[in-house]
């Protein structure tokens, strides 16, 4: 009795031990969605041959968030957990300190070798994106700030500039319905990640929030407007349309991953007003017909400080 009770005894502290252990490395896990949308620099430093040692510095050009971390014995390192945006990459050894700036997109697994021969040591940025994209499974296209903030589209909704995707179709009705498309499938093939966080609409079968037309609710019910975010909120995406991993799910054609606008270190506002009334469109081919437009007026304006 005496033996049978120590062996449950010791299982029972063996079980508290390892519960208490996957506790402890519980409360150092970064938050899983950081996968979907941080981007990852990794390379080798080098100077003919391989450095051990070396110190190597992500520093945000506009934010200032830095990330560090030290080459292995082999030479190799690997910065994750990136946001996207510029970066200048700093690698110390021997004494001795080279740059270069570099451009982290969404999601993006990206190689930088850095070559610190003596005659590189000078105080000198590198401008330019000399980075390789690791080969991966994913047939993905990017959208960059550069495009929302300068495409035309009239919903100011940021799903709009997918189009610019082969394959991918927004489409606005004249109720004021959207709906995102990839390939032929329907508009509930499709799922958004914000920031990591799905956006899946499990009420009505139009895709995501604010999306969907008609065609795809239940009969009798109306389909969703407005938008899943704000179009000055957002600071760019990647749309990946086939061979995406595990890790998004909800979806059967494509998967949009953007991330939100970050606070920099200045002071930046935007403004937008768009006005479309009857006076500045042409006549549809039934308003020829009865002589006259019909009245309408749409109105969109908004402001953001950061």
């Amino acid at each position: 009795m005496k033996s049978r009770h120590s062996a449950r005894l010791g299982r029972h502290v063996l079980r508290n031990v390892i519960a208490s252990c996957l506790i402890a490395s519980g409360l150092n896990i970064a938050p899983t969605f950081a996968q979907s949308v941080s981007a990852t620099l990794r390379g080798q430093v080098t100077t003919g041959t391989t450095i051990a040692a070396a110190t190597v510095t992500a520093t945000n050009t506009e934010t200032g968030f830095v990330r560090s971390v030290q080459s292995g014995s082999n030479g190799s390192y690997s910065l994750v957990g990136l946001p996207p945006g510029t970066y200048k990459v700093e690698v110390t050894a021997n004494g001795q300190t080279s740059s270069r700036v570099v451009t982290l997109q969404v999601g993006q697994t990206a190689i930088l070798d850095l070559d610190t021969k003596p005659q590189e040591f000078a105080a000198v940025v590198v401008s330019g994106n000399r980075i390789a994209e690791t080969k991966t499974s994913e047939v993905a296209n990017y959208v960059s700030p550069k495009q929302i903030e300068t495409l035309p589209q009239g919903s100011r909704n940021f799903l709009a500039f997918a189009e610019t995707v082969p394959g991918v179709q927004f489409v606005q009705s004249s109720n004021g319905s959207t709906e995102i498309r990839s390939g032929a499938q329907a508009a509930n093939g499709i799922n958004v990640f914000i920031d990591g966080v799905g956006q899946k609409d499990y009420v009505t079968r139009g895709g995501v929030g604010g999306q969907g037309s008609l065609s795809d609710v239940p009969t009798g019910a109306k389909g969703t407007r407005g938008n899943p975010f704000p179009q000055l909120a957002i600071g760019e995406y990647k749309v990946i349309t086939s061979n995406y991993k595990a890790e998004f799910d909800q979806l059967s054609s494509a998967a949009i991953v953007a991330v939100t606008r970050s606070g920099t270190n200045e002071f930046h506002a935007d403004a937008f007003w768009d006005r479309t009334s009857a006076n500045w469109r042409a006549s549809d081919p039934f308003e020829r017909a009865a002589g006259h437009k019909a009245d309408s007026t749409q109105q969109q304006y908004g402001v953001g400080f950061g």
